[in-house]
């Protein structure tokens, strides 16, 4: 489900390629001392890139300023985020849930041209590093196009390591400004618990489908020394592995907390990295700061700090058999390994983020001196509310900056109607029209807002028979709705109050019967979900609507939706 949303929004982006255009940003003068950052996140799961996006928020905030993160997924828990977490609905674009703030952070190159259509700050892509680097020949032309005007069009680049800075200019022609990785020395040290087990254990960390991390090449390497040093082999993943996975390894940890990391990587009798590429590859640093011996491929990444025979032992890309060579060295030389943790103690304490973070705030601070040039004047449009009404106040300079920088003529927002106790619907209105029309493109804002005319919805067929409380009336029409409409988002609509009309007639097991193929015709549609948790108590159906509510959340890609959906089952 959640695959078939995220290649639904990357079309959408495809289809808007030709409105991509660079940033133009003027001076605005020396910013708050408290500046806004916002990190715009595509996932969250346990991985070096996004933990050092987390620690960049929560290092930021301590600094003394303002941090937001926004991502479609929930909050993770394999973390402790101490910032502010917004999370959007899936099925609306995820750049939509970015609040007013002085620098965004695009963390990934699928969505600049979103952050930047928003029209809300200066956009700084962090780049950390994927196959469009190092891989760059294997993709299609298409997806070389897109991703060429992505690096086009930001003023501002950053990186993590002086290999990924070169591939960018070499690849995108663009200038990267470089701010290495860190260790978090409170869970990453020698002092600290230990993991133990029945036998002795080498550590991995990566995830199955992630070719790249070369977990297989661990594995062959392992199988070769496993019995004549009676080892075994600890993984450590951000997703449940396949039933293959898990026989190849002795025990998995599934998004573990940093403190168990901690103590896996005390524990381990040495940490192997099999990674092909990488930009800045943070486990064996982090497996050096705990006193843990480090085999690692020659991976660009690696090779920014690890040395061969001096802070870790260099294997050659895709060899098990030089790899298990290593791994040999370090049993059979009680010495060399000393050696090895010594110096990747030392190594390890260069890499500090109270250092880092300075120069990053410092960097953000000078983006934060430029605003977004307007392209249009808040003249040309005629708009249709005040300021008053926004749920959220700070929404109404949202919408206008979005007014300044959209390319479209018509603007819609969401129009939350009380129904009835906490039960709201949220409909997309138009609200705005250029004055000058040229095209009848229409974009929408997510900038909820009360209604002007709170019984607006009397005046919709069907929905003024079901709030005169006609029900059987209501259902008759809203059936006529279903069976004369051809638009299937318009169809899942008129599902919805089709059951909750039942649900007021008390025809219950009509509306579950009826509810089982509107699900299987709508798998996406939040507020069927919802309808589903009213209607059957049962734990294991409630706990799935309940999941499938809390992963989707509002169904905003609708004309009409349930608001604040996952509020609604809390």
């Amino acid at each position: 489900m959640i695959q078939e949303l995220r290649i639904k929004e990357f079309n959408n982006r495809l289809e808007r390629l030709s409105f991509a255009r660079k940033q133009t940003l003027r001076a605005r003068g020396t910013p708050s001392e408290k500046i806004h950052v916002v990190y715009v996140m595509t996932h969250v799961g346990i991985c070096g890139g996004v933990k050092v996006i987390f620690e960049h928020a929560n290092r930021l905030q301590k600094l003394g300023a303002k941090v937001t993160i926004v991502s479609h997924y929930p909050m993770p828990n394999w973390f402790p985020i101490e910032v502010p977490y917004n999370q959007v609905p899936f099925d609306l674009e995820l750049a939509k849930g970015i609040p007013v703030c002085d620098v965004i952070v695009a963390t990934y190159w699928d969505h600049i041209q979103s952050c930047i259509d928003t029209g809300i700050a200066p956009v700084v892509y962090f780049e950390q590093g994927d196959f469009h680097l190092f891989d760059y020949s294997s993709m299609n032309q298409t997806l070389k196009k897109f991703i060429h005007q992505q690096f086009d069009i930001p003023q501002y680049i950053y990186t993590v390591s002086k290999p990924a800075s070169h591939l960018i200019n070499e690849i995108y022609g663009r200038e990267a400004t470089v701010y290495p990785n860190a260790v978090d020395e409170k869970v990453f040290s020698i002092g600290g618990e230990k993991e133990t087990g029945n036998r002795p254990y080498i550590l991995m960390v990566g995830g199955e489908a992630a070719t790249f991390k070369g977990l297989n090449v661990i594995i062959q390497a392992y199988e070769k020394v496993k019995d004549e040093h009676q080892i075994d082999l600890y993984w450590i993943t951000p997703d449940t592995p396949s039933d293959e996975g898990k026989a190849k390894v002795t025990k998995y940890f599934v998004n573990p907390p940093q403190k168990l990391i901690g103590g896996l990587y005390r524990g381990a009798k040495m940490y192997v990295c099999g990674s092909i590429y990488e930009s800045f590859c943070l486990p064996p640093l982090e497996a050096m700061a705990c006193g843990c011996p480090v085999v690692t491929t020659g991976n660009k990444g690696s090779l920014e700090y690890a040395v061969h025979n001096e802070n870790a032992l260099i294997c050659n890309l895709n060899d098990p058999e030089d790899m298990a060579k290593q791994i040999r060295e370090i049993f059979s030389n009680p010495s060399l390994k000393e050696h090895l943790i010594k110096n990747g103690l030392i190594t390890a304490s260069n890499y500090k983020w109270e250092i880092i973070m300075l120069d990053i705030l410092d960097y953000y601070k000078k983006i934060a001196s430029y605003e977004v040039q307007q392209i249009h004047g808040i003249d040309e449009w005629d708009l249709f509310i005040s300021d008053e009404q926004f749920l959220n106040k700070d929404d109404y300079n949202k919408l206008l900056k979005f007014m300044k920088n959209t390319p479209a003529d018509l603007i819609q927002v969401p129009i939350v109607y009380d129904i009835e106790g906490d039960l709201k619907l949220a409909k997309w209105e138009i609200i705005a029209n250029r004055k000058q029309s040229e095209n009848d493109y229409v974009e929408k804002c997510y900038c909820p807002i009360t209604p002007i005319n709170k019984l607006r919805l009397y005046d919709i067929p069907a929905y003024r028979s079901f709030f005169k409380k006609e029900y059987e009336k209501a259902l008759e029409e809203f059936l006529n709705l279903y069976e004369q409409e051809d638009k299937l988002n318009t169809k899942a609509i008129y599902s919805k109050w089709i059951i909750i009309t039942l649900l007021r007639l008390q025809r219950k097991s009509e509306a579950r019967k009826k509810l089982k193929a509107f699900l299987q015709e709508y798998p996406h549609y939040t507020d069927l979900h919802y309808m589903n948790y009213l209607l059957d108590e049962k734990d294991k159906v409630n706990n799935y609507s309940i999941n499938t509510i809390h992963i989707l959340g509002e169904a905003t890609s609708y004309s009409e939706y349930l608001f604040n959906a996952t509020k609604l089952i809390t």
